[in-house]
Formats: C-alpha cells, structure tokens, sequence
C-alpha cells in the first residue's frame, strides 16, 4: 500500500478522485473547495482504499480529523491496514508541523471502533455538529 496527498485542484484528474471519493460517503459530502487541504488518499495496485483528512488551526497546535472512509468495495482487513496507514501519515505530518492534537466526532459507531483501535480516546456521549455556511 502506498499513501498519497491531496489537496483539491480544478483539474481533471483531481475533479475524478473528488468523485470517486464523493462516491464513498454516506451522506452530504461537501464541495470540493470546502475540503481541508491536508487530504490523504492510500492506494494499492491503482485502486484506492482510504480517505481522510485534517482541518489544522492557525493559531493552536490542534487538527480535527474529518472524512475516514474507506473504499466500500474491498474487504474487512484491507479496508483496516489501509485506514491505519492513511492516520499515521496524517498524524506524522500533522507532528511534523508541531500540531499536538487530533480530534474529531462521528455518528458512525463502526468508525468509532475503528478509531479507538487506532489509539483514539472515544467519549461515546452523543455530539451534535453544527456549522453555517458564510
């Protein structure tokens, strides 16, 4: 498995990763100028497996994760190495750049678990996420 960066750009190729991505998410995905621009896409043989991405702060040394998901047409254990990989090298570059928390929430009890086994603390309290378009 190899890992990759992505950040959105108005071009073909990343126009078809964008939807192919989309393609993955339950739910609203947002327009692809809204991504964060820290994005990591892991690979094998030319398929992809995983997304996720870091919105970082300016001011404090904190990330919020947003958007694991993985390929929903490959297996149990592929769909695990590759989610692991994907946050280790988003959590290597996030400390790279002095960055010293990562947080996120999800409605997902199977992302939860699957964070916890990645070295997450789950508070499973229910969260509401609000936000405003400006």
């Amino acid at each position: 498995m190899e890992v990759e960066t992505y950040t959105y750009e108005d071009t073909d190729e990343s126009h078809s990763l964008y939807l192919m991505i989309e393609s993955w998410f339950e739910g609203r995905f947002p327009e692809p100028e809204l991504l964060p621009k820290l994005g990591v896409l892991v690979k094998e043989d030319d398929e992809y497996l995983c997304f996720v991405c870091a919105d970082m702060s300016n001011n404090i040394p904190r990330a919020y994760i947003d958007y694991l998901m993985t390929n929903p047409e490959i297996g149990a254990l592929r769909r695990y190495k590759a989610a692991k990989l994907a946050e280790e090298f988003l959590c290597e570059r996030l400390r790279d750049h002095g960055y010293s928390l990562i947080y996120g929430m999800t409605p997902h009890a199977g992302i939860a678990s699957l964070s916890q086994k990645l070295g997450f603390q789950v508070d499973m309290k229910p969260n509401l996420a609000i936000y405003k378009l400006l």
